[in-house]
Order: C-alpha cells, then sequence, then structure tokens
C-alpha cells in the first residue's frame, strides 16, 4: 500500500506542476503552439526493425512485441548506458552486478535467456560477453520480446536486446555533435562525433564517448570509453561496401554487494528493501561499505570488426553477406563473496579469479526475392549462417581467505594464483534459415520463419597443472530447428491485431561452464504464442500496443547451489499482459506510460515447483511526461516515475527484494544547437534493490541514492 500511495502522491505532483504551467502559459497572449520544443511522443510503428526481421517490414506490420529507443530518447533522457535505457521499456528489469554487468529479465526469464546482440549479430552469451556500452555511440536499441531463435540462433528465450551503432549514411550532409555532463559521485561523460561525405560516393561516421563515476558505495569507481566508426561506399547504385570498427575499454565498479547480517546484530534494519525467510537484513549501517580487496580488478578489452556487402540485382532481388570478427580480453580478481558471520560478527571473504580470452568470427549472407504468388505480394528470404566461437575461461577459487570488520574492513590485497583451471571451449554453428510474408489482402498479412542450426560443442578442461581432466571435458552435437508463424490484420484504419506462434531453444554457452562431463544435459526448448493490437488515433498523436503471451520452457538447466551447481529443470512457465501508450496531448505536451503483469513459475523442479524464478516481478509501471514553449522560452521541465514490485533473489524463493518507486525530474533549455539539462535522479531518495545476483545468494545489491547532474549536448 505505501508503494500504491507514492505513485499516487508523484502522479499527482507530476501533473499538479504541469497544470500549473499550463495555467501559466496560457496567461500569456504571445505564446506560440506551433514551437514545438518536445520531441513528439511515437511508439515507431513505421521504424523497419532488422531485430524483429530481415524482410524490411516496419514494427507495425510484425506479429511480435518490439520496442525501439532511438538516439533522441538516450539524448534526452541523459541515458549515459544501455541498461539505464532499456530498463524504462515495457516489463523489463536490469542489473549491474559486476560478475555480469549485462543482465536484463523480461517476460519471466534473464541473463542468458535475454540475447544481447550488437548492429544484429550475436557475439558471445550475455552473462559471459555482455558488457554496459556508452549509450552516445548508438543509433537505437531494439527490443523484441519472447522467443526468437528463428532470427538469431540458440539461446533466445526472453527475447533480444539489440544495440545499433550510429553509421555511415548516404546522402546526409557533413554533422557533428558533442556532449558533456558531470554530477553525484563525480559522475561524467564526454563524447563527440561527426558524420558527412567525403566524396559523392563514400561517407564516414565516427563517434568516441568517455564514460565514468566514482561510484555510491566506497571505492567502486568505474569507467568505459567506446570509439565507433564506419564508412559506406557506394560505387554504383547497385553496390553498397561498408565496413564498422568498434573498440570497448572499461572497468567495472567493484561493488559486489551488501552482506545479509542476522536481526541481532542490525541496529538499523532495511526492512523496507529486504526480507528473509531466516530472519537475516541487512544493517543501514554497511550501506555504502565496499568489502572488496584494494587491487580489485574488473575490466575488458574489445575489438568488433564488421563488413557488409550489399548487392541488388534488381527491384526484386538483392544479396546481403556480413563477415565480422570479434576479440575481447576479460579479467576479474576480487573478492565476491561476504558473509556474516554470528560468531564473530565479522565479515568472512574469499577470492576469486577469472579471465576470458574470447574470439568469435562468422558470416551470414541472405537472397531476398519480391514475386508474386496467386497474384498477392510476397517477399522470401533464404540464408546461411555460421559463426566460430573459441572461448577460454581461467579460473581459481579461494575460500575463506580472512575476516573483516562490518564498518571498517581492511581492504587487503589480491595474491594473483600461478597456477588457474582452465576451461577452453569451442561452439562451432551452422544454420540455414527462411523468412517469408505474404499480403493476402491489403488489410491481411501472413509472416513466417524457419531456422536450423547444427551445431558442434567441444569443451576442455584443464587441472592446474595443465593435465586434462576427462570428467569435465566433452563433446557434444545439437541440432535444434526453430520456427514461426503469424498474421496481421488491419481490422479498422490504424488497428492492427496480430497473432504469433513461435519456437526456440537453448542453451549451449553460459551454462556449459557449470556442468559435467558425465551430466546428461540437452538443449532446453522453449514455446511462445502471443495475441495483441498496435493502434494510433487522435490524427497520429497518440498510439498504444497491448499484448498477451504465453511462454513454456522445458529441460532447462538452472543453478541450485552457490558455486555453480545446477540442475535438470522439468519446465519454467510465464504468461502476462504488457500496455504501452505514448500520447501528445498538445503540441509541446507528451506523456508516456507502460506497465506489464507477468506471471513465472518453475514446474517439476522439486521443493521449488510453483516458484517464481529470481529477479521476475509481478508488476512493472513506468509513466513520464514533458512540457515544453513555458512561459514563451525554449524551456522544458518532465519527470518520470517507476514502481517494481516484490521480487525473489533465489530459486527457494527465501530472499525477497521489496517493491520500490522511484522517480526523476529534469529541466531543459535549448539556446540554438545547444540543449542544457539540469537532471534529479531518485528523487525521493529511496532505498531500494533493483537486482539480485543467483551466484551470491548472501549479498544485496543496492540502487543508487539521489543523485544530480548537469549536462551540455550541442548539434550543429
Amino acid at each position: 500500500m505505501k508503494c500504491v500511495a507514492r505513485i499516487v502522491v508523484l502522479s499527482l505532483f507530476i501533473f499538479g506542476c504541469l497544470s500549473t504551467v499550463w495555467a501559466d502559459t496560457n496567461t500569456s497572449s504571445k505564446i506560440n503552439l506551433d514551437e514545438i520544443v518536445v520531441t513528439p511522443s511515437k511508439l515507431k510503428f513505421d521504424h523497419k526493425s532488422t531485430s524483429g526481421s530481415r524482410l524490411d517490414l516496419p514494427i507495425v506490420e510484425i506479429p511480435a512485441s518490439i520496442h525501439v529507443i532511438d538516439n533522441d530518447a538516450i539524448i534526452n533522457n541523459g541515458y549515459l548506458s544501455v541498461p539505464e535505457a532499456v530498463g524504462n521499456a515495457p516489463g523489463v528489469l536490469w542489473g549491474y552486478a559486476p560478475a555480469e554487468p549485462l543482465s536484463f529479465s523480461m517476460r519471466g526469464f534473464s541473463n542468458n535467456q535475454v540475447h544481447i546482440l550488437r548492429d544484429g549479430i550475436w557475439l558471445g552469451p550475455s552473462n559471459m560477453s555482455g558488457r554496459p556500452s556508452n549509450a552516445f555511440n548508438l543509433d537505437r536499441i531494439e527490443i523484441l520480446k519472447g522467443p526468437a531463435s528463428v532470427l538469431h540462433g540458440q539461446g533466445v528465450v526472453g527475447g533480444v536486446i539489440d544495440m545499433v551503432s550510429k553509421e555511415a549514411t548516404p546522402g546526409e550532409p557533413m554533422t557533428a555533435e558533442a556532449l558533456g555532463s558531470y554530477g553525484r559521485y563525480d559522475t561524467y561523460q564526454v563524447a563527440g562525433g561527426a558524420g558527412g561525405p567525403m566524396t559523392d560516393k563514400l561517407w564516414f561516421r565516427a563517434d568516441i564517448s568517455q564514460y565514468g563515476t566514482g561510484g555510491f558505495v566506497e571505492n567502486a569507481d568505474s569507467r568505459s570509453l567506446n570509439a565507433t566508426s564506419s564508412m559506406l561506399w557506394k560505387p554504383t547504385n547497385k553496390l553498397d561496401v561498408k565496413f564498422q570498427f568498434d573498440v570497448l575499454d572499461d572497468k567495472l565498479q567493484n561493488y559486489w554487494g551488501t552482506p545479509l547480517v542476522s536481526e541481532s546484530f542490525a541496529t538499523r534494519p532495511l526492512t523496507e528493501v529486504v526480507e528473509t525467510s531466516d530472519g537475516r537484513t541487512i544493517d543501514e549501517r554497511t550501506r555504502s561499505v565496499n568489502y572488496n580487496v584494494g587491487n580489485d580488478l574488473a575490466d575488458s578489452e574489445q575489438i568488433y570488426t564488421r563488413l557488409d556487402l550489399k548487392y541488388k540485382f534488381s527491384d526484386k532481388l538483392t544479396l546481403r553477406n556480413i563477415a565480422y570478427y570479434f576479440d575481447a580480453t576479460r579479467r576479474w580478481t576480487n573478492s565476491e563473496n561476504y558473509s556474516f558471520n554470528s560468531t564473530t560478527n565479522l565479515i568472512d571473504r574469499d577470492r576469486f579469479f577469472v579471465g576470458h580470452d574470447q574470439n568469435t568470427a562468422g558470416d551470414r549472407i541472405d537472397l531476398t526475392y519480391d514475386h508474386a504468388i496467386a497474384g498477392m505480394p510476397n517477399r522470401s528470404l533464404i540464408g546461411v549462417d555460421y559463426r566460430y566461437f573459441d572461448f577460454k575461461r581461467d579460473s581459481r577459487f579461494f575460500g575463506g581467505v580472512d575476516s573483516v570488520d562490518p564498518f571498517n574492513p581492511v581492504a587487503g590485497s589480491f595474491a594473483f594464483p600461478e597456477q588457474t583451471f582452465a576451461n577452453p571451449t569451442i561452439i562451432e554453428t551452422a544454420a540455414v534459415f527462411f523468412e517469408d510474408t505474404l499480403k493476402i489482402t491489403p488489410d491481411l498479412r501472413l509472416v513466417g520463419g524457419f531456422r536450423y542450426d547444427h551445431i558442434d560443442l567441444e569443451r576442455d578442461s584443464k587441472n592446474l597443472d595443465g593435465s586434462t581432466n576427462t570428467s569435465n571435458a566433452f563433446e557434444r552435437t545439437f541440432n535444434p530447428v526453430s520456427w514461426r508463424v503469424g498474421t496481421v490484420y488491419e481490422f479498422i484504419p490504424s488497428w492492427m491485431g496480430y497473432a504469433q506462434y513461435s519456437t526456440g531453444a537453448d542453451p549451449v554457452d553460459s551454462n556449459i561452464f557449470l556442468v559435467n562431463g558425465n551430466q546428461n544435459f540437452d538443449l532446453a526448448e522453449s514455446s511462445q504464442w502471443e495475441v495483441g493490437v498496435k493502434a494510433s488515433l487522435w490524427n497520429g498523436r497518440a498510439q498504444f500496443t497491448l499484448a498477451y503471451y504465453d511462454i513454456e520452457r522445458e529441460n532447462l538447466l538452472v543453478q541450485v547451489a552457490p558455486g555453480g551447481v545446477v540442475e535438470n529443470v522439468g519446465k519454467q512457465t510465464s504468461n502476462g499482459v504488457e500496455i504501452e501508450t505514448a500520447v501528445q496531448l498538445v503540441s509541446n505536451w507528451n506523456f508516456n506510460m507502460n506497465a506489464a503483469y507477468t506471471h513465472a513459475k518453475f514446474e517439476e523442479f522439486g521443493s521449488s515447483s510453483g516458484n517464481t524464478p529470481p529477479n521476475v516481478a509481478d508488476w512493472t509501471v513506468n509513466a513520464a511526461t514533458s512540457y515544453g514553449n513555458i512561459m514563451n522560452l525554449p524551456l522544458e521541465l518532465g519527470a518520470s516515475t517507476r514502481y517494481v514490485s516484490d521480487r525473489f533473489s533465489t530459486n527457494a524463493n527465501t530472499i525477497t527484494l521489496k517493491s520500490y518507486v522511484t522517480a526523476d525530474i529534469y529541466g531543459a533549455y535549448t539556446w540554438n544547437n545547444a540543449r542544457i539539462t539540469v537532471r534529479v535522479q531518485n528523487l525521493l531518495d529511496e532505498d531500494y534493490s533493483p537486482w539480485a545476483d543467483v551466484f551470491y545468494p548472501d549479498q544485496i545489491f543496492f540502487g543508487s541514492p539521489r543523485a544530480y547532474s548537469l549536462s551540455a549536448y550541442v548539434k550543429f
């Protein structure tokens, strides 16, 4: 009830402020409502989503839930990283745990069950390879909900998040932009980019951004340097040649969570943040304490290169080829597990080293053909996808190394081990895929797809002395088949109804490192059916989407205990409703809102049957509004609020992360080509936990306290 009351208060506050502004601006006869400062709210129905289909269809004609966050939204909302932007989409939760820094939850599934793409390409398992790339370098972020193996291969159950870089665009004039911001906790961003013609047949785009913060926990600084570039050569009207280059160098925050303590020890328990079945809690006195070592390390370097060729044989026949290579190294040397010892009243710590050396290379070629079937327009696409994934993981764990004071821990150090365990893994995939769309009538369209994968998996396992551990080394071959079929029907003008059934298969990537060679496992299988509506009304000033889905995933591997102990679970199910709306109330007043209800549970899972999977909220609600041209000035005010209901941090549902409400406000002034913005995030200074890492069940991750920033953006 407290959270509901806060939502009501925040809503009244937002609309009360805007009503006052509305009254003030209407008293001036000089106001010109044609001067639109606020970018109109849209759900991007006309956008041709590359993550939802390769058939060059607009979102409104794809029978699936697709959400797009474009560059304007990234800049205007002050998103510094991809998780910040995606976290406000319908039904999406995200976490920033340093072990899995790009973790999301959608439709009841999380972590590696949500595919992360870079420019439409899968580069590795999200909880192994994902990094929170800088949002400035992106043209947009696309979110596709539900199983999508038919498009993107094994591993897609909850959905897809595609980070699409800014790129060279033919015909565009020379442009440049720059961004600088600074805020609480020494959080800053400096970025710049430019693009345009080099000749009448050659265009370029280049962007670079540096992000950093001191962190809201002691000694938890992080940084990220991202440089992206592309060059497009168009020697004829038939041929496009594009080269892309992406470099990321980052250091993650070294905050691995705040340990749970006994109720008898905690003098200021944060019961509004966490609730446990065994009486443990979080002591507010440890809220900002960092228990990591002094010489911690959690950084990475990665390079991604890509060559695109597109040849148009005719207006009906187009060939595309994408060749890419990805190289990454990552290192973690930390104290990661913090356990409260009720006998000594100290925090017991470990030491854990993990290193990744990853190489991914691949090629995807497809042919699109426009033709007619019995006089009905039809577009077909057939292609071949090949990927070679070489992943070496070194690790060494040392438990119970030392104990420290809960309030004034001695940082200590990490002694790098001379010998480590190694798990070299190679996954080679060759696939054939097919997509087709048939327009039966002007109002009715069918969309379908099929994919066959042949996957060869080889995992070696090395002991400390370099010898092979035969019980952990193994080889497997998989041949999953995925398909989808759907229809879109315009039952009244600008109101599109759709239905779709899709299947998927996963995983052979991240959980492979948690199983032994003598364990019997296979690919998990998933299926989803979904129905929904996408509509525009009020002369296009209002848009909304409504979707109902039902997902079933069988034969999955789930962690059941600390240290990577996994079991085969019979089934995980999820169903729910998602709604999103965007309204331009007047020319300079926008309102956006989305809500999602998710009912997810484990089935045939022993004592955990009927439990909710970790990091799944029954309810999420986001609302935002903005108003411009205040007092006949290029001044804009905006506010947003977010509600997330209770979630669990373990499969046993013994630890509950309590519901929370946050609110943000901003004011922006536009002068010529510059936009100056002041923001306050978490206005109410709410204590909350947005995410749980199931590998660290005795620790709770806090969200940021109240923060503020000043930013300047210019485009010319």
